[in-house]
């Protein structure tokens, strides 16, 4: 029971994460391209969800992560372990480094009507969030295929 209890916190951690960036990847365009205060109020909520429900979903992710590899007494070794770890140091760089400043600056820049700057910033945010995601997705495939278990 215990063991079903951790997969299924872990399991929805990782649909919190991805599921968060699908939405970010769909609607962020469409609230940019209507400009004003519907752009600035996204790109303020982006960075409220970097700063706040990101780091839920991360540190809910990693604490059942260490639990399973502990109840199922899986080796740290393990490739589809490094792969989760690896993703998630990555993607709680990505937030801190890029995606939270990136908001701001988005926001900024759309109140001062630095059309530029946010078509700049936009491409580089849609990048590196279509990035994120490919990696979270990698990280589901090798804990499926349990990757040099």
């Amino acid at each position: 029971m215990y063991r079903e209890l951790l997969l299924v916190v872990h399991i929805a951690s990782v649909a919190a994460w991805l599921g968060a960036n699908f939405v970010q990847l769909f609607l962020g365009p469409w609230f940019t391209r209507r400009g004003g205060e519907a752009a600035i109020a996204w790109h303020e909520a982006a960075t409220r969800l970097t700063s706040r429900y990101y780091n839920v979903a991360g540190a809910v992710l990693v604490l059942s992560g260490v639990l399973l590899v502990l109840e199922l007494d899986h080796a740290w070794s393990a490739g589809f372990v490094g792969v989760g770890i690896t993703v998630v140091i990555i993607g709680a760089a990505l937030g801190i480094l890029f995606f939270g400043p990136t908001a701001r600056r988005l926001a900024d820049a759309e109140r001062e009507g630095d059309a530029a700057e946010r078509r700049r910033l936009g491409r580089m945010y849609v990048a590196l969030a279509c990035v994120d995601t490919l990696l979270v997705l990698l990280a589901v495939l090798a804990m499926v295929k349990r990757w040099n278990a």
